[in-house]
């Protein structure tokens, strides 16, 4: 008889507490992912390299020119990310809309940040170093392709076969904006602005090539 009081309290209690605490949960999820999924533009360059890559693996061809502009985004984001930080940037050099110009300013303000860097946390105490993050520089020349290719391919052009699929301008502006998307992503990737660390007591910067 005690086990069966025992049953009969654990099944009330599984339609009284258990199932409507496992509804109620469901329900907040449900109204989360309803009402408070708002996605929004950032200044993280990654979420517009995210967005083109989505764009390039659904392969839709009618689609390639939102995905030069989410690049052309993260490649601006990327060279004004690192003027930010720096203290000696202008307000013209900021508002600067060209990442070429903007990356040609970076460099006029660091002529060193050409080269990669580590930045390297040094204990006073123990002398231990560890690293805190690095530094990946944009090619001056890859930037200047880039940016020209993708300003060509976002201004309408004479001459395009639209409508055909099999013209060889998509499948060669398709295999750019890749090729484009795989470098962004591999500098971006773990990057901290060249002046992040500038002026931090303890972090020293350790060129890596």
């Amino acid at each position: 008889m005690k086990n069966l009081a025992k049953a009969l309290v654990g099944l009330l209690l599984l339609f009284l507490v258990h199932l409507p605490r496992w509804a109620y949960y469901c329900l907040l999820l449900s109204f989360a992912a309803v009402f408070n999924h708002h996605p929004t533009l950032t200044a993280n360059p990654a979420e517009h390299l995210k967005r083109a890559r989505k764009i390039l693996k659904r392969g839709d061809l009618s689609q390639l020119l939102y995905a030069a502009l989410e690049l052309r985004f993260a490649l601006e984001r990327m060279t004004q990310l690192d003027l930010i930080f720096a203290d000696q940037a202008s307000n013209r050099m900021l508002a600067e809309p060209s990442p070429v110009k903007k990356l040609a300013h970076f460099h006029r303000l660091a002529p060193e940040a050409v080269s990669p860097y580590v930045f390297v946390l040094v204990s006073k105490a123990t002398g231990d170093r560890v690293k805190m993050g690095e530094y990946k520089p944009l090619d001056k020349a890859k930037v200047f392709t880039i940016h020209g290719r993708l300003g060509d391919l976002l201004h309408p052009r004479e001459g395009l076969m639209l409508g055909l699929w099999d013209d060889p301008w998509y499948s060669d502006s398709r295999r750019f904006l890749l090729e484009s998307l795989n470098y962004l992503v591999s500098v971006n990737r773990d990057r901290s602005p060249f002046f992040a660390w500038n002026g931090v007591d303890g972090i020293e910067m350790e060129k890596t090539d």
